[in-house]
Order: C-alpha cells, then sequence, then structure tokens
C-alpha cells in the first residue's frame, strides 16, 4: 500500500495526540523505513510536543548547578555557634564522664573517698555549666569567668605538681577539659555579646536609647513605668 508523505504525516501527529491515526500501523511503518524525510519530521514532531507538554527552557540544559548555586549557604556567624555549642556539648560528657569514678565511686589516686566526693562535686559542677553553656548559649557570659577562674586553678595547681614531681601528666592532663570548656564559654560570650549588639543597633531608634523593635518591655526615659514596643 501507497500513501503520500502528506497523508503519514497527518497520522503520525494524529497518533502522538493519542488520536486515531487512520492508517493501520504496519503501513506506517513501512512508510517510515522507506521515506528518511517522513522519520526526520516524526523525529521533530515527539520532540516538539515533548517539549510542550514538559516544558521545553529545562530540557536544553542540565539545571542541577544553577539550582545547588541559589541555594544561599549557612552563614559564617551559624556555623560558628553550632561549633560553639557542639564543642561545649562534647566538653560537658567529658567532664561528666571525669566525674563519675570521683562523686559515684568516690576513687582517685591520692585522695580518700569524702576528698574524691568533693572533687567530684566540683567536676559535676563544671560538667553542668558546660551543659547550659550549650543549650543556653545566652548565659554563657555568666558561666565564663567561673569556670575560667576554675579551670585555671586547675592546671596551674597541675603544673606546679608536675613541677615538683607530685603526680604523673596523664593524670592531670584530664583537666585540659575544663580549660577547653571554659576557652568555649568565652568565646562563645564573645560571640553572643557581638550579635547582641548588632540587634540592638539595628533595632534602637537614634537618640532613643533602650528602645527595641523587637516587642519588649522597656523603660521609656521619661516615664513611671515600662511599656512593651510593637
Amino acid at each position: 500500500m501507497v500513501v503520500e508523505c502528506d497523508r503519514v504525516r497527518e497520522a503520525i501527529s494524529a497518533r502522538i495526540d493519542g488520536e486515531d491515526p487512520g492508517l493501520p500501523a504496519d503501513v506506517l511503518e513501512a512508510h517510515l523505513d522507506g521515506c528518511a524525510a517522513c522519520r526526520s519530521w516524526a523525529q521533530a514532531a515527539h520532540e516538539v510536543t515533548r517539549r510542550a507538554r514538559i516544558g521545553w527552557p529545562f530540557l536544553d540544559h542540565d539545571l542541577t548547578a544553577s539550582v545547588l548555586a541559589a541555594v544561599p549557604a549557612a552563614p559564617p556567624g551559624r556555623r560558628r555557634r553550632v561549633t560553639q555549642r557542639a564543642g561545649l556539648a562534647v566538653v560537658a560528657v567529658a567532664q561528666l564522664a571525669i566525674t563519675i569514678p570521683l562523686l559515684i565511686l568516690g576513687h582517685d589516686h591520692d585522695a580518700g573517698v569524702h576528698a574524691a566526693h568533693e572533687l567530684g562535686s566540683f567536676d559535676l559542677a563544671l560538667a553542668i555549666a558546660f551543659a547550659i553553656g550549650a543549650i543556653r548559649p545566652a548565659l554563657s557570659a555568666g558561666l565564663a569567668w567561673p569556670c575560667g577562674v576554675a579551670a585555671a586553678g586547675l592546671a596551674g595547681t597541675a603544673i606546679a605538681d608536675l613541677i615538683g614531681g607530685q603526680t604523673l601528666g596523664a593524670d592531670e592532663a584530664q583537666h585540659l577539659v575544663a580549660v577547653c570548656g571554659a576557652v568555649l564559654l568565652f568565646w562563645q560570650a564573645r560571640t553572643v555579646g557581638g550579635r547582641a549588639a548588632e540587634l540592638d543597633g539595628a533595632g534602637s531608634p537614634v537618640g532613643e536609647p533602650g528602645t527595641h523593635r523587637d516587642g519588649e518591655r522597656v523603660q521609656r526615659p521619661g516615664h513611671g513605668g515600662s511599656e512593651a514596643v510593637a
């Protein structure tokens, strides 16, 4: 059966649209096998239809790189805060591990049970302080100095005992945990303080100290009480 190219192309178009082509499938395939022009036309028709249905601009190139580039990277400040909190959490767990033999088991190389319990209570307080710093970074400023003084005292006595030959370096290395925790608290307190200063500067109108746009209750000059600022 011989059919004209125009009739075949109409049938191909109808088949692409899900309609009855009006010609037997074997007749269409036989014509396409012998007609390069109709084969090319059929391929072009399929491509145009596919682009029209799916959206042709998105099929011409891979958009993966541009999509990933459009995703904003985590700001450095946020990564720093996450690092600080994670570090304090790790230090708190390590300090708690040091506490268990002293506080619960009453075991220490050079101290009795009572002294070990007292040392364990001291280490437990440090572990709790580091854990609070990890959970509530805003409290770091209040925790940093007490923990810093305690860590400095532990490190100082450890160095003095090492110089005097009264202890081993391995026994005193555990105090580095307290030192690391104190350093992290100071670092976090500085970060939180700097961020608070930025927010305060952005939210306080010039010439009206103490007023913010965060909806918090503040004291205005010339007023007897506080009021909520929207």
